[in-house]
């Protein structure tokens, strides 16, 4: 929502610059005006916050409102103190969805980044979180922002952290990494630290220097990283995602909640990965990495190169039994 559309709504002026008169305000204007005072809550460029603070002074079944501030309503209460969402029309489900969906969006769009009070930070919280996980609408680079806003402004945020990663969707961390080039330290500093798990984010000199590390490290492992469990905002050193290597070694895509790759094998393939999964760790690494560059750069004799046994492939990549390369 553009901020010159948004301050055409008098309503949004008043709660910016004299928030504690909007409640008197609106019921002055109900009194001389209803229908005017009811046309501005209905407005379509109307702000969350506004709706939020005069929750008190309207009624959710009341029939000058429309179906987005009612539903709205319903779901202030629905977080803050338990109820249905309102919807008393015979509308078909897949339309009763829709509007769902359309009024919490809006709630989020032009309400995320303001914090008015506890019970409207969990309104906020509880409408993100159900956004992403009950709609599956998405609101990942929304919930970025949010979860950046809050830690600026020192204020609850691990919830939603955790929502984020639920959603095992590393677009994500996409998101984070643009915060490296903010202009604010508290944003740069912040990214760093949530994206501090790739070695090649943690040990750069400077925050363009990391942004342009992530940039290689996503390119190379976007399609195989897979969600741990882990916090790092809560766990220090903890890791969100980890790189399946197998799949990287073979160019097969995995599924970033379960590990488990999405593309069907070869039999060629199949026999060397399970070699592969025999292989210590560091063998791992570096014949994955040796295997994706090589895949980049010869595509079709790599395609012969993948159907070789894994000792003919390390003797070719120059790599020892260890892990490392030979001298």
């Amino acid at each position: 929502m553009e901020a010159e559309d948004t301050q055409k709504n008098p309503l949004n002026q008043l709660r910016r610059s004299q928030p504690d008169r909007l409640g008197d305000t609106w019921s002055e204007w109900c009194r001389t005006d209803r229908q005017h005072a009811f046309t501005l809550i209905n407005d379509p460029q109307l702000e969350f916050p506004v709706l939020f603070m005069l929750k008190d002074q309207l009624e959710e079944r009341d029939t000058d409102l429309e179906l987005r501030p009612r539903i709205a309503l319903s779901q202030i209460q629905n977080v803050l103190h338990g109820a249905d969402l309102g919807i008393n029309e015979g509308f078909p489900f897949s339309d009763q969805h829709d509007l769902v969906v359309v009024s919490m969006l809006w709630i989020l769009q032009s309400g995320w980044n303001n914090i008015i009070s506890t019970d409207y930070t969990q309104v906020i919280d509880q409408t993100a979180i159900q956004i992403l996980h009950t709609y599956h609408q998405d609101w990942i680079k929304g919930m970025t922002n949010l979860i950046f806003y809050r830690y600026k402004n020192k204020s609850q945020r691990h919830y939603l952290i955790s929502a984020l990663l639920e959603i095992a969707n590393p677009v994500s961390l996409v998101y984070q990494a643009n915060f490296l080039l903010s202009d604010q330290n508290v944003e740069s500093d912040y990214a760093r630290r949530m994206l501090s798990f790739i070695p090649e984010v943690r040990h750069t000199p400077d925050n363009k220097t990391a942004f342009l590390s992530f940039e290689t490290w996503y390119e190379e492992n976007e399609h195989y990283l897979v969600y741990t469990g882990e916090t790092n905002d809560a766990v220090p050193g903890g890791h969100p995602y980890r790189i399946h290597y197998s799949a990287k070694y073979l160019g097969k895509a995995v599924d970033a909640k379960s590990g488990e790759p999405i593309q069907e094998m070869l039999p060629g393939e199949k026999r060397n990965y399970t070699d592969f999964l025999k292989l210590p760790g560091k063998v791992q690494m570096s014949l994955s990495t040796g295997s994706a560059r090589l895949r980049k750069q010869q595509p079709k004799s790599w395609r012969a190169w993948i159907n070789q046994p894994i000792p003919q492939q390390l003797a070719s990549l120059n790599i020892s039994s260890g892990g490392g390369e030979r001298r």
